[in-house]
């Protein structure tokens, strides 16, 4: 395993500084429900992973601060209401909602966009794109590409679940199929061997 100072090294400033602070404040404050078995492929080190796949997706495409933000924020939020390690569907809305009742009793400022990819990331891509389509037709291309990039960054992290955990015709942005190798190593790294044969 390495650690996550080693997998950083080779990231930019902007990338480091940025896993540190989201990485740092999940760490400290945000509540995941507690699965049965203990067995964490949900939670906070798939979550770490998000971020930093997220963040080098941002990266790759140029997205300035305001653009990265609310895919930090849904990264570290996404999966803290799961009642299982399986399909669980429903847990996106239910980690909406305390996104947003989070949000409510902190400092943190809640970004519509981030509601809409946790709400809809255990949905079929038709209902959240709809969704965007219907109540931020306006603002539907930031909010698509919040979604889309979210989605493909959750998803690269299905490695996780073994080599044929991502099928990567369903990924839906050309800078996700390039960190295809990288997704994968990620989690080599900083997955307890024996958890990998679990």
């Amino acid at each position: 395993m390495k650690t996550w100072k080693q997998i950083l090294r080779r990231e930019s400033k902007n990338v480091r500084e940025s896993f540190g602070y989201w990485s740092e404040l999940m760490h400290a404050s945000v509540e995941f429900w507690q699965l049965d078995g203990g067995f964490d492929i949900h939670t906070e080190s798939h979550c770490d992973r998000v971020l930093l796949l997220c963040l080098k997706i941002a990266e790759m495409r140029g997205l300035n601060y305001w653009e990265t933000l609310p895919l930090c924020h849904a990264a570290i939020f996404h999966d803290t209401r799961r009642k299982d390690n399986y399909l669980d569907h429903g847990h996106g809305l239910r980690a909406a909602e305390y996104y947003c009742d989070y949000c409510a009793g902190s400092r943190l400022h809640l970004l519509p966009e981030t509601y809409t990819a946790i709400r809809f990331h255990d949905c079929s891509d038709e209902e959240g794109l709809a969704y965007i389509q219907e109540h931020y037709s306006e603002q539907a291309d930031s909010f698509r590409q919040t979604y889309n990039i979210f989605k493909d960054a959750d998803a690269l992290d299905r490695f996780r679940l073994g080599p044929w955990g991502l099928d990567p015709t369903f990924l839906r942005t050309d800078e996700a199929r390039k960190l295809l190798p990288f997704a994968w190593n990620l989690v080599e790294w900083t997955t307890e061997p024996k958890d990998m044969q679990r």
